[in-house]
């Protein structure tokens, strides 16, 4: 049966509807707007891949003030060691305007239920938390009039 971008199977088990339209959803944690888009791979109908994208700051501009200077080489610092800490399949990035970018994928099992996918969404809020605790305190936040999108 579908439903909206799923197909519901007999168990209420979710499945994307189709190939070329995925379920995707945005969360909004700590001020940060995360994207999440389910997956199936084109190989194999039982597995598929959960994919989180966000913005999660942006490192003070080098245009600042020297006091500014200071709090972006800290910043410029913490992400150059912090993709060692993290957990594999997730991947920070520094994008040309200094935004923070955060991409990982991890292994979903098709069809799911949505009480899985809730919580497969929630355990990655939950284990982000430190990593925005770090960059939070780094001076990697949003600037006034930064799009949190």
């Amino acid at each position: 049966m579908p439903i909206g971008p799923f197909k519901l199977d007999a168990q209420g088990l979710l499945t994307p509807a189709t190939v070329d339209s995925f379920p995707g959803f945005k969360v909004r944690w700590r001020e940060r707007t995360v994207h999440a888009r389910m997956v199936k791979d084109t190989d194999t109908a039982t597995v598929g891949r959960l994919e989180f994208s966000g913005i999660l700051g942006r490192v003070p501009s080098t245009a600042k003030s020297p006091p500014h200077l200071k709090q972006r080489d800290s910043a410029l610092s913490v992400l150059r060691t912090l993709p060692a800490l993290m957990p594999p399949g997730w991947a920070i990035n520094l994008s040309p305007d200094h935004s923070v970018i955060l991409v990982i994928t991890t292994p979903l099992d098709l069809p799911t239920s949505a009480v899985s996918l809730i919580t497969k969404v929630t355990l990655f809020l939950l284990a982000l938390s430190p990593y925005l605790n770090v960059l939070d305190e780094e001076g990697v936040s949003f600037a006034a009039g930064m799009a949190k999108t």
